[in-house]
């Protein structure tokens, strides 16, 4: 144990000694492949400790108030410096003459791996430094970073159940930020709605976030916020059955496809499970943090080896946002929808795809006896009913 914590401590040493070299122009610079074969040597460390582990960390790492049990389980190596080397990393990106690619690679991949053995005041700075990135990595690295977000940072942040007396966390205060940089350095339509289908079925209030965005954010950032806005909400548009006036291209994002090198699928079957069992994880996808993303086939494989294991389901990409109320057993004759439910209880009769209620099944779906865990948005309400921060950010955008 003593011989991989000071080797561990070593290596966190030679990145700092590139982070220098590269800060003060010294030659020799190191090039990003340099960095990439030290970061991959942290990756597979990480990823060989939480083979160790017997109980189950990553079902931990979505409860808040089980963060001291997830942070025993791990011997005792220097987590917190390998983060500080990362960050210092991600501020000098800009420095790297070469082989940023391959550095931005292994940068992802190492954050994704280090995500469960940090403190969870740590994790919660996560989702705004990934999003940082889009300053600095190339734009075929876009779409991993992008994953990293969706799959790997938020679900553990903003999605991780609040401790008992917690108001908010750094995590969701920081999505609106989160948001504008995306905004701000991709025009990728398909990415935007990714990352806001992820961040609606986590946040109840994100539609505050776009208008905190819209009022205050930067001059290209507020565009895709607002046509978010309006696509996500049709019922804001003057004429509901009108979107002529939302100037937003959707192209349309894909799920992930499956994981498992030997899928059947040849890499073209869409992952509909999700796998949390880091062990099942690692023995599937020895080199990729989990949690595990499936498809069906390789599901049904991987139960015949291990029968106990769990699977969830996850949720598929909305094809269009719908007008009207999509229960197939609506009786409502105003069938106008006004609420969007992002919970997979609701989503599995809409084919694991968000699904839109009219007022009347809303009411059945979402009341004090069922649903009440539910993440539901609804139609914006009048202004002068808003809480004073809401108000305030709504005035702003539409002025």
């Amino acid at each position: 144990m003593g011989t991989r914590a000071a080797a561990f401590t070593a290596k966190i040493r030679n990145l700092s000694d590139y982070h220098l070299r590269l800060l003060h122009a010294v030659v020799p610079a190191p090039s990003g492949l340099d960095i990439a074969n030290t970061l991959k040597y942290f990756s597979q460390t990480l990823l060989g400790v939480l083979r160790e582990i017997q109980e189950r960390p990553m079902d931990m790492l979505h409860h808040r108030d089980q963060d001291a049990m997830r942070l025993a389980l791990f011997p005792n190596l220097d987590y917190s410096g390998l983060h500080q080397s990362l960050v210092a990393l991600v501020d000098i990106m800009p420095l790297i003459q070469y082989g940023t690619q391959v550095f931005g690679q292994a940068l992802l991949n190492t954050m994704a791996c280090l995500v469960v053995f940090l403190e969870r005041k740590v994790i919660d700075t996560l989702p705004y430094l990934v999003a940082s990135m889009m300053t600095s990595i190339p734009d075929t690295l876009h779409h991993q970073l992008i994953t990293t977000l969706c799959y790997y940072i938020l679900p553990v942040t903003v999605g991780a159940s609040a401790a008992e007396g917690e108001e908010e966390n750094y995590a969701a205060a920081s999505v609106p930020a989160v948001l504008m940089m995306i905004f701000q350095y991709t025009d990728n339509s398909a990415f935007h709605c990714e990352l806001l289908e992820c961040l609606m079925a986590l946040k109840a209030d994100i539609v505050k976030d776009l208008l905190c965005v819209i009022a205050y954010g930067t001059p290209t950032s507020r565009p895709p916020a607002a046509n978010l806005l309006f696509y996500y909400w049709p019922n804001l548009n003057p004429t509901l059955y009108d979107r002529r006036g939302v100037h937003i291209k959707f192209s349309g994002w894909k799920p992930l496809v499956c994981q498992i090198e030997e899928c059947d699928g040849d890499g073209t079957s869409e992952a509909v499970k999700v796998c949390h069992d880091h062990a099942v994880c690692l023995g599937a996808c020895p080199d990729n943090p989990p949690p595990l993303y499936i498809c069906i086939d390789c599901v049904e494989d991987i139960k015949r080896e291990h029968s106990t294991v769990e699977f969830f389901d996850i949720l598929m990409p909305m094809a269009q946002v719908s007008a009207t109320c999509e229960n197939k057993n609506c009786r409502s004759s105003e069938k106008n929808a006004i609420a969007t439910c992002f919970s997979m209880e609701c989503a599995s009769y809409n084919g694991n795809k968000p699904i839109r209620y009219c007022t009347q099944c809303n009411n059945i779906r979402h009341n004090n006896r069922r649903g009440t865990d539910h993440v539901v948005h609804t139609t914006i309400g009048s202004p002068w009913a808003m809480d004073p921060q809401m108000q305030n950010y709504t005035i702003e955008a539409i002025v």
